[in-house]
């Protein structure tokens, strides 16, 4: 193989490479992006209340706090359309998922992913149903929610 044949397959080796890399880029998306929303609330107090956090439009109608053991809320109802919100109050890692523990698949509007120490997310659910949700790093700590 002569020099110019060598060059030409190196190029041709990076470009699909490179198309790989933007193709995977472009269709890895965390589940459910499109509604949730990551608000830091550094503040523990027994309110969950934060000057720095941003709410989506209206009050959550449920507020879920994590505490590094479990969650407060192990049951709760809500209306189609209305906001839940997720804190994590612990010093841990919280990866907020829907049931079945590991595939997720239960209701994706529950897949909140990671939330960090000290921060939350918002998200609306519109799927009426029984939802079950759990963290993902410890699928022994989880609770449900009914959507009206």
């Amino acid at each position: 193989m002569n020099k110019t044949a060598k060059v030409t397959l190196a190029l041709v080796v990076v470009a699909v490479i490179a198309v790989g890399a933007v193709v995977f880029a472009t269709m890895y998306k965390p589940a459910n992006n499109s509604n949730t929303e990551t608000t830091n609330t550094s503040n523990n107090s027994s309110n969950n209340t934060s000057n720095n956090e941003t709410q989506p439009a209206g009050e959550p109608a449920a507020t879920i706090t994590y505490d590094g053991s479990g969650f407060s809320l192990s049951a709760q109802t809500v209306k189609s359309g209305e906001t839940v919100k997720v804190i994590n109050n612990s010093s841990k890692a919280l990866e907020f998922d829907s049931d079945p523990h590991p595939v997720h698949t239960d209701n994706a509007e529950l897949n909140a992913g990671d939330i960090p120490a000290g921060e939350s997310k918002s998200f609306v659910l519109t799927t009426k149903g029984k939802w079950g949700f759990h963290n993902h790093l410890d699928s022994s700590q989880h609770g449900s929610l009914t959507v009206e």
